[in-house]
């Protein structure tokens, strides 16, 4: 959707969740010497600055990464949030919290030179943001297409191992279709590659359809939601669906996930986690 812009909600205790378990899941694929790739279908602009006009619009990061910083979550327990934490520091030098990474430059500052990335974004105005925050980056492919168009001809990618997140903004109902849709194409094109879709958890629970379609994929599924104290409006919940998910990944998710939960929400905070096999 030409629309979107990320920036209102960069920093969001969704971002925070979506981000904690990038980190996992790129920390599983660097364990191995050999090379591989990040794919990143609605990139976005890459790096955000929380004193600009659309962060202070809406505040998101506030109740994201603002409150996990300022509940003094770099003593976290779980090294998957210490991992996460560490990156977001590292962006701002000065010991504050201006600037908030997306997951393009999350994937950046971790992979190695031998990786490569491909991000998709095809809003004017962030694509060219995108383009310029990595112009120099010799790993890294921009593509200014749709990301339901263009994925599929990514995949599979020129470097066989790897991951692709999936995290349109479902501004467009029909998206909740689409997804599962362009995931069984990608998933039956790369069996071994690694997808982490994300997805909103909204009062009416329009969700569910997405995640029994990924369920019907017969491929080992992850699912990890974060949810708060419901609001009037706006998210209950963030939710991430794994599919291939590394051994032992349900386990760091899950202690960084109920770390999160009370960091962010107190006692109303929940974080669960199933984890599916294909029967045969």
């Amino acid at each position: 959707m030409l629309s979107y812009q990320h920036g209102y909600h960069a920093g969001s205790f969704a971002d925070v969740h979506k981000h904690t378990a990038l980190c996992l899941l790129l920390d599983h694929l660097l364990k191995k010497s050999a090379a591989f790739c990040f794919v990143d279908s609605h990139a976005g602009r890459g790096r955000y600055d929380l004193t600009d006009a659309q962060a202070q619009r809406t505040g998101e990061w506030q109740g994201g990464i603002g409150r996990l910083v300022g509940t003094g979550a770099s003593r976290a327990k779980s090294a998957g949030l210490r991992r996460y934490l560490d990156i977001v520091s590292s962006f701002n030098s000065d010991g504050g919290l201006r600037h908030y990474p997306g997951s393009p430059s999350i994937a950046c500052s971790m992979m190695r030179k031998i990786d490569r990335l491909d991000f998709i974004e095809p809003h004017p105005a962030e694509h060219l943001a995108l383009r310029a925050a990595f112009r120099h980056d010799k790993r890294v492919h921009v593509h200014k297409r749709d990301a339901f168009e263009l994925l599929p001809s990514l995949i599979p990618p020129i470097v066989r191992r790897g991951m692709v997140l999936i995290d349109p903004s479902y501004e467009v109902k029909t998206d909740y279709q689409t997804v599962p849709n362009l995931v069984e194409t990608v998933v039956g094109r790369w069996p071994s590659g690694i997808f982490a879709i994300w997805y909103p958890i909204l009062p009416d629970d329009r969700h569910l359809p997405l995640v029994a379609l990924l369920n019907a994929l017969a491929r080992p599924l992850l699912i990890a939601e974060l949810t708060g104290p419901t609001p009037e409006r706006g998210l209950v919940g963030t939710g991430l669906a794994v599919i291939n998910p590394p051994w032992q990944f349900d386990k760091a998710l899950s202690s960084a996930g109920e770390e999160l939960a009370a960091c962010l929400f107190g006692d109303a905070g929940r974080h669960r986690i199933s984890l599916a096999h294909p029967a045969g």
